[in-house]
Order: structure tokens, then sequence, then C-alpha cells
């Protein structure tokens, strides 16, 4: 009996990777051309023209942006919480910098 070989899941991964960056390269070509045509065109029609044909892509645009604005600033929130809650706990004024090595700007 021939044994069959194993599928890995590495060999997923790398599929459903290379699928995701090339949707990502193709969604972001897209935006680009609609942003070039708009800036060289650059009138009203020509607006409500691209609007139209592409408003189905601003959605995940506005998702893309968002995630990594919602992260830097639950971030610097953060940061900022843990900086005062030192300053209450070592009783150093506001001007004084607080000496840790894990605090970094």
């Amino acid at each position: 009996m021939i044994p069959l070989p194993k599928q890995h899941d590495d060999d997923e991964e790398d599929s459903s990777a290379a699928v995701w960056s090339f949707l990502l390269v193709l969604f972001f070509f897209k935006i680009i051309t609609v942003g070039f045509i708009f800036w060289q065109l650059r009138t009203w029609e020509s607006g409500l023209l691209l609007g139209a044909t592409t408003w189905y892509f601003f959605p995940p645009l506005i998702l893309f942006g968002a995630g990594p604005a919602i992260f830097y600033y639950r971030l610097r929130k953060v940061r900022a919480k843990r900086e005062a809650l030192q300053r209450a706990e070592w009783m150093v004024e506001n001007e004084q910098p607080v000496n840790d090595p894990a605090h970094r700007h």
C-alpha cells in the first residue's frame, strides 16, 4: 500500500495570504486609479460619475483606515492613563519624567 502525502497547513496559509495580497493590491490599484482620473478631470460631472460607479469601494476603505486609527487612539489613551497611574503611585509632579524603561514615546 502506498501512503498518501499529507497536506500541510502551511500550503493553505500560503494560498490564503496570496489571495488576500492579490485582493488588496487590486483594491488599492482601483482607488489610486479613480483618484488619478478625478485629479485629471476635476469637474463636477466626472466626480459624480466616479462616485456613482465606485461608491462600493468606500466602506472597505473606511474600515481599512478605521482599524489603525482606533488602535492608535486607544494606544495613546492607555499610555496616558498608565503614566497618570505611575505619577500617582510615585507622587511625581507633571513636569518630572517618569523613569520607566518599558515606557517609550
